[in-house]
């Protein structure tokens, strides 16, 4: 079968019958554009120079809005005139209007107009209300957070002084320890000396006043002192009658 020309776009193709179009694209395209000249009584020629219109002659937008994609054909409902192609928005904006004049120059006013005058935009709005509301909630935050670092701050003062206290009482205690060992081992060395272990036994009880008498007011566990007079041989023997060094001795 020979090749013919598409009568809608005129690219060449091979028809299967009697067809006079390549597709189905241009096929529904000649319908569109038989129907719009119809419509408004317009050649195909001027259909087409009107359904070429690339953006809307009000808004100047190049989206139509329409599903097709092709821009709305306007007309005056009056005279049946048609005066150019919209965009969706625009063509419901003059239909809306119902083409009158009048009620879009009143829109145009309307919206040029200064509204802040009017009475319902006197006064507060909600939006400053509710800036004001946050305002006073976030001085409040900021208020509590202020108390409460003043709080933690004093605590930390307190918290300082306890801890200087308690290093001050360490180092007392340090020194005194360091005086109480000093003092026992001068007493052993100068009290107490070892003795045979079969030599006479003391009583506990002396040790302990001989060390209360020298050490004139240096303190020292019972242990620490016991574990002194050990280590000088001395061995600490608890009886009936009481308890008793042996091995060590006083000095006079």
């Amino acid at each position: 079968m020979a090749i013919k020309d598409c009568d809608q776009c005129g690219s060449p193709f091979v028809p299967t019958g009697p067809a006079r179009y390549c597709g189905d694209d241009c096929r529904t395209e000649v319908q569109a554009v038989q129907l719009t000249a119809s419509m408004y009584a317009l050649t195909v020629e001027q259909t087409r120079a009107v359904r070429a219109v690339q953006a809307c002659m009000i808004c100047d937008s190049t989206v139509s809005g329409f599903e097709s994609g092709i821009f709305a054909v306007d007309h005056c409902h009056d005279t049946g005139v048609v005066r150019g192609a919209l965009c969706q928005s625009c063509n419901f904006l003059l239909g809306n209007a119902r083409d009158s004049v009048d009620v879009l120059f009143s829109a145009i006013k309307y919206l040029v107009k200064d509204h802040s005058t009017e009475p319902w935009n006197q006064g507060r709005s909600r939006r400053e209300e509710a800036e004001e509301r946050q305002e006073a909630r976030l001085t409040a935050r900021l208020e509590r957070t202020e108390r409460t670092l003043a709080a933690s701050e004093s605590r930390v003062r307190e918290l300082e002084a306890v801890l200087a206290e308690v290093s001050a009482d360490t180092a007392l205690a340090a020194r005194r320890r360091a005086r109480d060992a000093d003092a026992l081992d001068d007493f052993l060395k100068e009290m107490v000396t070892p003795a045979p272990p079969d030599g006479p036994r003391i009583a506990a009880s002396t040790v302990r006043a001989a060390w209360a008498t020298w050490s004139s007011g240096a303190t020292c566990p019972v242990q620490s002192l016991h574990d002194a007079l050990h280590k000088l041989g001395g061995t600490l023997r608890r009886t009936n009658t009481g308890r008793y060094w042996e091995g060590i001795a006083l000095r006079d």
